[in-house]
């Protein structure tokens, strides 16, 4: 493993450390390094590269999770894209410091802004999926020129427009068992304890109701690393506090980049809300797919299908 060491998120010092080590960090070197560190001022993010082509770089939900429950269903886009998978700051086998100065908007931004410089892409097209779409759209809105394409998996609202629409969804989905499971288990010392056993099987509950299929949730990796069951509640909990009142939908008309919205038939947010964000964008595609929230294992053969159409309108 590597690991590169840039001064800071932003400004004069990250731009001197980029330069210094710019020689080495094309893309070619990239692919070769796989896996590595990049070190800022208050944090240490880990990615791993696989693949080659057109870079297409990962921004995993959560809050709070790493990007390992997304694996090894998007492998699968490495076949013809370079794919950059990341841990978010605080989980997985990234550091930080849990405080609002360091997990807050501005600092997840900026972070893969350092990353997509230190990897050596001029641009990159972000595959937000589910809460990540959220972090991607502002990426997309404060660094255009570091931006080349947006794709949003299953997307989270940007904005509240469609609440009640989703809540309701939601409640139609829950049975009776899902109720008793949740409560017995968020009520466990060991949950207390933030045991990662018991917090996996808090999200299994959680997202089976977003399935499909329900009984195929153990066909995701949600065996949380130690690092993220201990830390992912706070930095839900921080980040959400950063972002609590903001609302995207009367500012995606600024973003430029082509972006794809994929939408889940079974997904908790209605397909009205995701044909209606495709809507938003200037240059705006929107494809509904016959899988819940995880098109990825659900139906993999679609979700590529429907990747690849989206970039040969462009390239």
């Amino acid at each position: 493993m590597g690991e590169r060491k840039i001064g800071g998120a932003s400004g004069a010092a990250m731009l001197l450390a980029l330069a210094a080590t710019a020689l080495m960090c094309g893309p070619s070197a990239a692919q070769e390094a796989r896996q590595g560190l990049v070190s800022l001022d208050d944090a240490k993010i880990f990615y791993e590269v696989i693949g080659s082509g057109e870079p297409i770089l990962v921004v995993h939900g959560g809050p709070g999770l790493d990007h390992a429950y997304l694996r090894p269903g998007l492998d699968a886009l490495a076949t013809r894209n370079t794919v950059i998978y990341y841990d978010q700051r605080g989980t997985g086998r990234s550091t930080a410091d849990l405080e609002p100065g360091s997990i807050n908007l501005d600092s997840f931004v900026a972070d893969i802004d350092a990353l997509r410089q230190i990897l050596g892409f001029d641009r990159v097209t972000l595959l937000g999926h589910s809460f990540g779409a959220l972090i991607a759209i502002e990426y997309a809105l404060r660094h255009p020129d570091g931006t080349r394409a947006l794709i949003l998996m299953t997307p989270v609202e940007p904005g509240s427009r469609y609440q009640e629409a989703t809540a309701e969804r939601q409640r139609a989905r829950r049975t009776e068992e899902d109720a008793q499971e949740m409560s017995d288990l968020r009520e466990s010392e060991a949950f207390a304890a933030r045991d990662p056993a018991t917090l996996s099987r808090v999200y299994r509950v959680s997202f089976r109701q977003l399935l499909r299929d329900r009984q195929r949730i153990e066909e995701l990796d949600l065996d949380l690393a130690t690092e993220t069951a201990r830390n992912g509640q706070d930095v839900a909990r921080l980040l959400g506090t950063s972002m609590a009142s903001m609302e995207w939908w009367d500012r995606i008309g600024a973003i430029g980049a082509p972006t794809l919205v994929l939408s889940g038939r079974y997904d908790a947010a209605p397909l009205e809300m995701g044909q209606a964000l495709a809507e938003a964008f200037p240059v705006g595609t929107f494809e509904a797919l016959d899988t819940g929230h995880f098109p990825y294992m659900e139906d993999r053969q679609a979700l590529v299908s429907a990747i690849a159409g989206f970039f040969a309108t462009f390239r």
